[in-house]
């Protein structure tokens, strides 16, 4: 977004705010989605995160913080939060999730089952993680998003930024072994 359309959406201008939605809304839902949130609870927090940013748009300060930065930090907020109060009845649903993510009709039923399967394992492996930690992957694995955004975002250092991900990662991995992981 350029600074016209930052300035038009903070001072109430629709079509600035729906050009803000229309470009940040795949990226929020990515990030949403690889911390391990359902579906439902993605629309949810992102349409949660778009409320509050209308809502607050007179407080955004371009001086202090990109437009990404400051919409990213609502919704890991909100996701934390509702990861936390919700921790549970996610864990009960995401057991009877049998949902693959292909639409590729030249895989064939084993590649699909297996890549189903590995899914799987990879959801139930994220589950293990606390919030902040699937926060941090999930913004790590999000396209053109820096080591020095990601660090604003989670309000830590960029060296702790890579150390972290790095134990995560090794984390994940142990798990997906069978080291860590029961079912």
């Amino acid at each position: 977004m350029n600074t016209q359309q930052i300035q038009g959406f903070q001072q109430g201008d629709k079509d600035a705010f729906a050009a803000l939605v229309s470009r940040f809304q795949t990226p929020l839902f990515a990030y949403l989605g690889r911390m391990g949130l359902p579906a439902a609870m993605t629309e949810e927090v992102a349409q949660e995160t778009f409320i509050r940013a209308w809502q607050s748009r007179e407080q955004f300060d371009p001086t202090r913080s990109s437009i990404s930065t400051w919409l990213f930090t609502i919704a890991r907020r909100l996701a934390i939060n509702e990861l936390s109060r919700a921790s549970y009845r996610y864990e009960q649903t995401s057991d009877n999730n049998e949902s693959t993510y292909t639409d590729d009709t030249s895989i064939s039923s084993e590649q699909t089952l297996q890549l189903a399967e590995q899914q799987k394992l990879l959801q139930q492996a994220i589950q293990t993680l606390d919030a902040n930690d699937r926060s941090l992957l999930a913004l790590a694995y999000l396209k053109d998003l820096e080591l020095s955004i990601i660090a604003e975002i989670e309000g830590i250092p960029v060296g702790t930024v890579k150390s972290r991900l790095h134990r995560i990662r090794q984390q994940l991995k142990r798990t997906l072994n069978g080291d860590d992981f029961h079912d």
